[in-house]
């Protein structure tokens, strides 16, 4: 009876060591190339990790800023298992997920929120072999308002008016499109906007209210336009396949639920912002062009056949379902309405 009771014993033991042993959370690390103040890290802190870390089976490690390595070997660093969670602009790693930018096209989303809304529906339909191509898995997608052209000292309302000038883009096959309207577009990390605009080296910068505070653009430039309907950026956070495929479904699903909330929480922010910050701007001296409908409607004429273009493009370099794509996004923004609601 005593061995019985001895053997019983151990047995509690070991199993509630056990217990404890897979009660410890696992440790996810996230990378991205943000500094504090930005839209996409505040709403890392304040929505993406709490919703990971609760319920205690998750802890994570935040690496912005470019901590662990520049984006464009971004793909690599997460199948290596330099990170767990990494941020991407796919404009930023040309050839890696062509027919995504389609995403990027000018003037097709309304705001941060309706670009989420849409892309989080195309994520694992039209668009998805691109992801198992590169052996990823999207948690996190979301967007931004349409980009407006910030300048150092010219006004500019219509795409006449940015002929000649030199323009930091958006990054990705959205530029193409400024290029064919004269632009000459210099591709640079944000984090090197400002010097280049201080010296001169640029007139200006495609880019958006809501983060050019946290780039202090408001310091080297002195006007924005508002309501151009140009390019929108993707932004996607995503971790390795293989990773995904060996965590538990309790840890899939937990990750599910908070790229989930994290993709309309940051697009809800950008929108969100693009109005707040503009307060900034102009209290820094700035002045805002509030583009007339006739302005507007000059933009959307220039860049009426850009989805065309974008299409025979990659069609030309095998991606024979870049029309499908664009028919699959066009059919949920009518069944979301206009605004994505």
């Amino acid at each position: 009876m005593m061995i019985r009771k001895s053997l019983l014993l151990a047995s509690a033991l070991l199993l509630g060591s056990s217990l404890t042993v897979s009660a410890e959370p696992i440790t996810l690390k996230i990378s991205d190339s943000f500094p504090k103040g930005h839209v996409i890290f505040d709403s890392v802190v304040n929505v993406m990790i709490p919703a990971l870390e609760e319920g205690g089976k998750i802890k994570v490690q935040y690496f912005p800023a470019n901590q662990l390595g520049a984006m464009k070997d971004v793909v690599e660093s997460v199948r290596g298992g330099v990170a767990d969670i990494a941020y991407v602009a796919p404009g930023v790693i040309p050839g890696r997920m062509p027919v995504t930018n389609l995403l990027s096209l000018p003037g097709e989303f309304t705001s941060g929120e309706h670009l989420a809304k849409v892309f989080t529906r195309m994520v694992d339909g039209s668009l998805k072999r691109e992801y198992d191509k590169l052996g990823i898995k999207i948690i996190a997608a979301s967007g931004t308002p349409p980009y407006q052209i910030f300048t150092r000292t010219k006004v500019v309302k219509g795409p006449e008016d940015a002929k000649g000038l030199k323009l930091r883009g958006g990054g990705g096959d959205a530029d193409d499109f400024l290029r064919e309207l004269g632009v000459a577009v210099i591709n640079m990390p944000a984090s090197q906007m400002y010097e280049s605009l201080q010296k001169g080296v640029l007139d200006g910068a495609t880019y958006l209210q809501a983060t050019a505070i946290s780039n202090h653009l408001q310091e080297v430039t002195k006007f924005a336009t508002e309501g151009a309907p140009l390019m929108s950026l993707l932004a996607l956070y995503f971790v390795d396949q293989k990773r995904w495929d060996g965590f538990s479904p309790e840890i899939r699903a937990i990750i599910s639920r908070a790229g989930e909330k994290m993709a309309i929480a940051m697009g809800q922010e950008y929108d969100k912002r693009d109005k707040t910050e503009k307060a900034a701007f102009l209290a820094a001296g700035g002045q805002v062009q509030v583009l007339t409908p006739a302005e507007i409607q000059r933009w959307r004429e220039a860049y009426k056949d850009a989805a065309e273009k974008f299409i025979s493009k990659m069609e030309r370099r095998g991606f024979d379902y870049a029309k499908a794509s664009y028919s699959d996004l066009q059919k949920i923004k009518a069944e979301l309405g206009k605004s994505g609601s």
